[in-house]
């Protein structure tokens, strides 16, 4: 099973109601798919960076999830489909908190060197 990303806007008038229906029904098509949900984060209502469909906020919803690769083309075609849903994304999460741990440690040994080269 490979660990996915999936960010969905909503359209910003609509209630929470439907954001809760529509995770129920990807955490449905997950189940379908002998996956799950490991983390959901509902960011809420905020402003689009340009308008999408003449709507310029958005309704955020985040979520982790692990799943065989099927499961991605239910998910997008499901998506897709919603008229409601103004974008999605789904990527594959390759342990993004170890990649920035070591991107960070190589950032601050840099950091570090240059300082030393400059004294």
């Amino acid at each position: 099973m490979k660990k996915y990303e999936l960010i969905f806007i909503l359209k910003a008038d609509q209630p929470e109601e439907q954001m809760a229906a529509r995770v129920e029904r990807v955490s449905t098509i997950l189940a379908d798919h002998e996956g799950q949900i490991t983390q959901e984060n509902h960011w809420g209502v905020r402003r689009l960076a340009y308008e999408i469909e003449y709507e310029n906020k958005g309704n955020y919803m985040f979520l982790r999830f692990k799943a065989n690769g099927t499961a991605v083309a239910d998910l997008d075609k499901f998506l897709r489909l919603d008229d409601k849903v103004l974008r999605h994304l789904v990527v594959v999460d390759e342990e993004w908190e170890e990649r920035n741990r070591v991107a960070m440690a190589k950032r601050r040994q840099a950091q570090a060197e240059n300082r030393e080269a400059a004294e």
